[in-house]
């Protein structure tokens, strides 16, 4: 369904629904996580638990949860609602620099490393003056979280979970723009799964379903990882974006949207074994950006696919943000040296 405005309030998705019906609802972004969830329990077909899944669409409710599951994520500071809250916080005892956070949006947007009060203060009253997604049309709650600021490599797990058991994962490796912004500026699959954190990935990413009151479904978990520890981000009710699903689809054979369809569907599906990950061969996307330089395509980076088109970057937006995407470049490498260049290089 393509609705001018996206709306969580029953009435309005039953009128857009009208007479039709549908075997399975499964949301198409992020801010339809709960629309699909409404929309399938009043349609009398498979849906996770409406209340709990609301967790994964407000960032504040999904840290309180976290933190009672004793899922290692960075610490809350604060979570202001208005410009005299963030004024009023005793600074002395929060350590800089943190990074600021919508509770409610999406792609990174207004994600910002802030080393001082100043630019704390800046970020969340953007946050506080964007009240509506100029895409869907959803409306923002407008509230801030100020979090611990963590160093470390980052990552996503694409999990499939199936009677509330983790069924396949598949790590991703991230890449971001430089600070102050957080934006993914590109993706490789096929990296290796370090075994000192594998079995805490199973049980955090069961922990996260069973929260959400998801037994069956796609979750989409970003961490922060190093040799010593991790710290889970933010999770996803959701198939990933960014063309991630592509990216997995090209390296392991996965197709995550058609799982989700059939898990959502109660269809006959059994986990795909997925090739193995040490085995040489790595699959990335880069992203292009008006202000970033051309990749350096050494002899041994095979481009796979590319899209250019400057039509839609949208003059005055953040460097590295989504709305300054202008294509992206598929590429597949033996040496993750040289692929983590290409994608990472700004």
């Amino acid at each position: 369904l393509r609705v001018e405005e996206l709306s969580e309030e029953l009435p309005v998705l039953i009128e857009h629904v009208g007479t039709r019906r549908f075997d399975v609802v499964i949301p198409g972004n992020e801010f339809a996580v709960v629309a699909a969830e409404l929309l399938a329990e009043w349609l009398g077909i498979y849906h996770n638990d409406v209340n709990k899944i609301k967790l994964a669409r407000n960032k504040a409710l999904m840290r309180k949860a976290f933190e009672i599951a004793r899922i290692p994520q960075p610490a809350v500071r604060a979570r202001v609602a208005s410009m005299a809250e963030c004024r009023a916080l005793d600074w002395a005892q929060i350590p800089l620099p943190v990074i600021v956070k919508p509770v409610d949006m999406a792609s990174s947007l207004f994600v910002r490393k802030c080393n001082t009060v100043e630019e704390v203060e800046r970020t969340v009253e953007q946050i506080l003056g964007f009240g509506r997604s100029m895409i869907t049309n959803y409306y923002f709650q407008r509230q801030a979280l100020i979090e611990e600021f963590v160093e470390g490599p980052e990552f996503s797990l694409e999990c499939v979970v199936q009677h509330g058991v983790l069924r396949q994962r598949i790590l991703t490796k991230k890449f971001v723009s430089p600070f102050p912004g957080c934006f993914e500026i590109g993706h490789i699959s096929g990296v290796e799964m370090p075994h000192r954190h594998a079995e805490m990935l199973n049980q955090l990413s069961e922990k996260i379903a069973a929260i959400w009151g998801m037994p069956n479904g796609i979750m989409h978990i970003e961490f922060k990882m190093t040799d010593e520890r991790l710290w889970v981000i933010e999770a996803a009710a959701r198939v990933p974006g960014c063309r991630i699903p592509e990216l997995v689809q090209m390296r392991h054979g996965v197709q995550i949207e058609d799982t989700f369809i059939r898990l959502r569907a109660g269809l006959p599906w059994k986990p795909l074994a997925a090739s193995p990950d040490v085995q040489g061969e790595w699959v990335g996307i880069r992203f292009s950006f008006p202000e970033r330089a051309d990749p350096v395509v050494t002899p041994r980076i095979q481009v796979l696919q590319e899209h250019h088109d400057d039509d839609h970057v949208m003059d005055g937006a953040d460097a590295f943000s989504v709305d300054r995407r202008s294509g992206f470049v598929f590429a597949r490498s033996d040496s993750f040296e040289d692929l983590c260049r290409f994608i990472g290089d700004v």
